[in-house]
């Protein structure tokens, strides 16, 4: 199971929340483990009815057409109930009759049907779409009180368990070999525009997803180039990258640069590398993501570049921004134990160079753990090849 259930309780409880229902293909997912080709590339065709009390079946309410699909993974452990898209679709898929009579017509008049049969048609029910909840609050007379789920989920999302953790690991190896992949065409010649599609063919042969790629080739003493370039000694390319797996994803960044390091590019590199790990005790459930940010800054600094100014921590999971951000912003947030975060490192020297250095981290205990290699983080391309600089 995907779904961490105890922290659903809990944040369900501290809420007063009866009833979670989620309308969209990644927290539908992340319920239910349902993810049918249907229900994921078309939106809002599955939803997962999440209720608190566990004697109440919890289920995946989904077109017709789309319960006879064959699902990713294990599957679901929720019931799985249809409604009607269209006449002339059955159960399972098969054409029926024309007729889609004693099946709730839409999405709206299912969830309120399954609402009504576990007698929560009188709760507080949490909805991911408000515009669905006010739909069904009208189907039902008005009788539920509808509220926000949207940071709710992102919420209980943060305490990933081993399952999606498996999902992690997969995806941040994915993306890292990947990158890796497409600093070796560096080496090999090409420019930024063609190791771009080799990411794009590596991470979806290596079984992942590629999701983007930003890949920004720089020449110290004139800025950026265009990615049609062609490369020349000295000069350094940036890498940050996604790969999914199992739709959940990862957020690294590399910096590859052509020919040896200059010793002023290997100063802030080394800065960057020992300072980071010196702040790593930092990173602690409990502590604040400004907090921490500030802490590696400093430590950076402290380790050899004074003009590093800008650290950018979030959480990582389902969405690339997994942690409640209310109204879109990225607000400061509180580090809780086992949630994954990336760490951004990005810093300009006009005339020494671009680097972009990112990592995932999972907080466990006293433990962070680095998913990816910490420590391959400059590649230098030499006689076709890339060589990691440590």
């Amino acid at each position: 199971m995907l779904l961490n259930r105890d922290r659903a309780d809990a944040l369900m409880d501290r809420e007063d929340i009866a009833v979670v229902v989620a309308s969209t293909p990644i927290n539908t997912y992340y319920l239910s483990s349902w993810a049918t080709d249907a229900s994921w590339g078309f939106g809002d065709l599955a939803m997962a009815i999440l209720p608190r009390n566990h004697a109440l079946d919890a289920a995946v309410l989904t077109v017709e057409v789309d319960m006879g699909q064959p699902q990713q993974g294990q599957g679901t452990w929720m019931a799985v109930r249809g409604y009607a898209r269209k006449p002339g679709i059955g159960a399972g898929g098969v054409q029926g009759v024309l007729t889609a009579e004693g099946l709730p017509q839409n999405h709206q008049e299912a969830v309120a049907q399954y609402l009504r049969e576990l007698g929560l048609d009188r709760s507080r029910v949490a909805f991911e779409d408000r515009g669905l909840g006010l739909d069904v609050s009208a189907l039902l007379g008005g009788t539920i009180d509808v509220v926000p789920a949207r940071d709710l989920l992102r919420d209980i999302r943060m305490v990933k368990t081993p399952a999606e953790m498996a999902n992690m690991r997969a995806a941040a190896r994915k993306t890292e070999l990947s990158l890796q992949l497409s600093a070796e065409a560096l080496a090999a010649g090409a420019t930024c525009a063609e190791a771009e599609r080799v990411f794009w063919s590596a991470a979806a042969l290596a079984g992942g997803r590629p999701v983007f790629l930003l890949i920004t080739p720089y020449r110290p003493g004139f800025g950026r180039l265009t990615k049609n370039a062609k490369l020349q000694q000295g000069d350094m390319v940036t890498f940050d990258a996604t790969a999914e797996f199992a739709h959940y994803t990862s957020d690294i960044g590399r910096t590859a640069v052509i020919g040896e390091p200059s010793p002023e590019q290997l100063k802030r590199y080394n800065a960057t590398r020992l300072g980071w790990h010196a702040s790593l005790s930092h990173f602690r459930a409990g502590a604040l993501s400004t907090d921490v940010e500030k802490a590696v800054v400093a430590s950076i600094q402290a380790h050899g570049n004074p003009d590093f100014r800008a650290c950018g921590l979030h959480s990582v999971g389902l969405e690339h921004t997994d942690h409640p951000h209310p109204g879109g912003g990225m607000h400061t947030f509180e580090l809780v134990d086992r949630m994954v975060l990336s760490c951004d490192l990005p810093w300009i020297g006009p005339e020494i160079g671009k680097f972009h250095f990112e990592d995932i981290i999972y907080l466990d205990g006293d433990t962070v753990e680095i998913l990816n290699d910490a420590d391959g983080r400059l590649m230098a391309c030499i006689d076709g090849r890339t060589v990691r600089v440590d």
